[in-house]
């Protein structure tokens, strides 16, 4: 397929991106516990009709990590059948519970 997007390709990738920052900035993670986080997170993505390769919990240095007083970021890899999508959410601490963020996501095409 070489590194150019077809017009075809572009499309469903922006719907299903669109489907995912909606699905998060509509709150569908927030106020969840912190071991709930990657659950949530892959919920959220299989709900769109990915397939959820990968989890990590960041933290500001973009260096994986357990410690709720650190983590910051997850990054997810899920596959719709064709390409990995990877996603970067904010994780934001109030009191004693998490809101999990939209903030970017991407797509890698091999």
């Amino acid at each position: 397929m070489g590194t150019e997007i077809d017009e075809k390709l572009r499309r469903r990738v922006q719907l299903i991106h669109g489907k995912v920052m909606e699905a998060f900035m509509s709150g569908a993670c927030e106020g969840v516990a912190f071991d709930s986080i990657i659950n949530c997170v892959k919920g959220q993505l299989s709900n769109v009709g990915l397939s959820v390769n990968d989890v990590k919990l960041l933290n500001i240095d973009g260096v994986e990590s357990n410690n709720p007083d650190e983590v910051k970021y997850v990054r997810a890899v899920a596959n719709d059948g064709q390409v990995d999508h990877i996603f970067t959410f904010a994780v934001v601490k109030r009191r004693d519970v998490y809101n999990v963020l939209y903030l970017q996501s991407a797509v890698s095409i091999r």
